[in-house]
């Protein structure tokens, strides 16, 4: 039995369900410790719809990980097709992290405050062009065919690779989403260049599976056909998916980075007038 989604090693696809018992426990860590910070001894009745949504919110980010590491998803983008590994990362990396802060008390934000070393280095960390500049060279190390494939090769590896999509994910929404009072913040305008840039940014990794003339990746290129697809093919839809799909999760969050700015406008004006 593996402990998490690697490499298919030779082995033929079947849809036959495999267990992965350290994805199971990753998200079973993460429920937990979710319980444990948002534990209350009393809970006003006002502020249940404010609970009840941010832990939907975090719901959704955790289930986001369960699809994107747990069968069927986890072993087929690890070992056997290249557009569903891309699937893998934009659920990783831009689905589930911004849930995830969301579901996050603001309260809970605060109590960071009573560490300053690790305030310091998140505040160098969070900056905005910091975080944009971070999160892109993460994905294209992480994409990157002489450094995917071995990889890719071993369960660790693969482990590595999906912590590292997190990081880089968590890393990049924190700027547009932590709720702290005291933190660095930036204007509407300039979030929506954020993400509007992260959106068309050409990776170098986009024009590698868009234009080679053969796979890209040993790992998808040597392991047991599906049918109906072959290495060259999937690869070329991986990039689609990498591009279309980032631009498609940006598209979302300007729209509502910007609904939230014309409502604050509004609130402003109308509390002046």
């Amino acid at each position: 039995m593996r402990w998490w989604c690697a490499s298919s090693q030779g082995a033929a696809w079947d849809w036959s369900w495999q267990a992965y018992p350290g994805v199971w426990a990753f998200i079973l860590l993460l429920a937990t410790a979710y319980w444990l910070l948002t534990q209350r001894p009393t809970t006003s009745a006002a502020s249940q719809p404010a609970r009840r949504r941010r832990l939907a919110l975090f719901s959704a980010g955790l289930l986001s990980l369960w699809l994107a590491l747990d069968w069927p998803l986890g072993p087929l983008g690890s070992g056997y097709l290249a557009s569903v590994h891309m699937v893998q990362y934009l659920l990783i990396a831009l689905v589930a992290p911004p849930l995830i802060l969301l579901g996050i008390p603001p309260a809970k934000f605060q109590r960071l405050l009573d560490f300053p070393r690790l305030v310091t280095a998140l505040r160098n960390l969070t900056q905005p062009l910091v975080a944009f500049f971070v999160f892109n060279i993460i994905i294209i190390a992480a994409h990157w065919p002489s450094l995917a494939d071995p990889l890719m090769a071993g369960q660790f590896g693969s482990f590595v690779i999906d912590i590292s999509w997190l990081f880089a994910g968590l890393l990049f929404w924190w700027p547009l989403i932590s709720p702290i009072p005291a933190w660095p913040q930036f204007v509407p305008l300039l979030r929506l260049a954020y993400l509007g840039l992260n959106g068309i940014i050409p990776r170098p990794p986009f024009f590698i599976l868009l234009f080679s003339k053969f796979p890209a990746y040993a790992t998808y290129e040597l392991a047991p056909p599906i049918p109906g697809t072959t290495a060259l093919s999937d690869q070329q839809l991986a990039a689609g998916i990498m591009k279309l799909g980032s631009a498609f999760i940006m598209v979302i969050a300007m729209a509502l980075v910007f609904a939230a700015w014309v409502r604050t406008s509004k609130d402003d004006s109308a509390s002046s007038a």
